[in-house]
């Protein structure tokens, strides 16, 4: 790479690393183009040069993120509930951050294609796990594997967008991810794996209820 091609990946890596930075601290509405150049030390015709307007900006921000939430579900070897508490786990590294994003997406279409990038990396291992699960004779027979898959997705993504909005803590997201996914496959298991998501239902599910201004009823007070 040559001192100028290094220059500019130097450049555009501070541009995006101050976009995350906005994004996490005042939300994706905040960003302009000046307050970007000021943090990242550049002017606003070199983000354009590098980069582009505000929407491939955010595109480049979340394209580079996914790389890394792609790598860590990749390390969750064929486990579903490792799957999902990997993707739980990248989400809470930069909490301030994928919050934001993640309400951006209620509401734009600007990071719609890398969040269909880490959709599609998500499905692939989803799809893996339970494969494995088949193999051992222990998913039943009449299931529509991908249409498990598919809800295990949207019961994530639920999850996360209540997360977002700050109704759940991350030891609460984490434990109703692991809750959810538990409880959708122990209606369609059976064998070693259904007692595995049964264990894990059973102990994710007091705190999966422990939600931002909820708390169980004590148990008096529910006879």
């Amino acid at each position: 790479m040559s001192l100028l091609d290094q220059q500019m990946a130097e450049r555009r890596e501070r541009i995006l690393e101050a976009a995350r930075a906005i994004i996490g601290e005042h939300g994706y509405e905040a960003l302009t183009m000046r307050d970007l150049a000021q943090q990242s030390r550049v002017t606003v015709p070199t983000i354009y040069n590098l980069i582009g307007n505000k929407e491939q900006v955010l595109f480049a921000a979340v394209e580079q993120q996914t790389g890394s939430f792609v790598s860590s579900i990749q390390r969750a070897e064929g486990d579903v509930v490792a799957v999902i508490d990997a993707a739980v786990s990248e989400l809470l590294r930069m909490p301030r951050y994928y919050r934001a994003l993640l309400l951006v997406m209620l509401t734009s279409d600007a990071a719609g294609p890398a969040r269909r990038v880490a959709d599609r990396a998500l499905a692939r291992e989803l799809d893996a796990a339970l494969a494995e699960i088949a193999a051992a004779g222990e998913l039943l027979e009449w299931v529509d594997a991908m249409l498990l898959r598919e809800r295990l997705q949207a019961h994530l993504d639920i999850t996360a967008i209540e997360w977002a909005r700050g109704a759940r803590g991350a030891a609460s997201f984490r434990a109703a991810a692991r809750f959810e996914a538990s409880t959708t496959l122990l209606a369609v298991t059976r064998g070693r794996s259904r007692e595995g998501f049964e264990e894990v239902a059973a102990g994710s599910q007091g705190e999966a209820r422990l939600r931002r201004g909820f708390s169980p009823a004590p148990a008096e007070a529910r006879r």
